[in-house]
């Protein structure tokens, strides 16, 4: 269960972050639509769903991984969130025994 930080390539610290933890398990990245950094993902082969609003991220997201958790072992949420909400996502991912990465809001310094 990791909670990133996103960074100035956000694609390149994802997949590098599925290379080191996730290898060889089947991955879902979900985001906002029009969010996600879709042509370097995509060209690596990487699932992606950009089914959520925006709206209300927790409910979506809940919802989404009591969906697909029976499809998929880890799942990297692209959002930049607050990270008491990226912390509940992780929860929510522990209960239905995916693993769950969350990417937050960089800190400003």
């Amino acid at each position: 269960m990791f909670i990133l930080e996103k960074k100035a390539e956000p694609a390149q610290q994802i997949w590098t972050h599925i290379k080191r933890h996730y290898q060889g398990e089947k991955v879902a990245v979900v985001g906002v639509k029009k969010q996600l950094p879709q042509t370097f993902l995509r060209n690596k082969q990487v699932i992606f769903y950009e089914s959520l609003t925006g709206c209300s991220l927790l409910e979506e997201g809940k919802r989404f991984l009591e969906k697909f958790s029976k499809d998929y072992s880890a799942f990297v949420f692209y959002l930049d969130c607050p990270k008491e909400v990226a912390e509940k996502f992780i929860e929510a991912g522990r209960s239905l025994g995916v693993r769950v990465t969350v990417t937050m809001e960089e800190k400003v310094a």
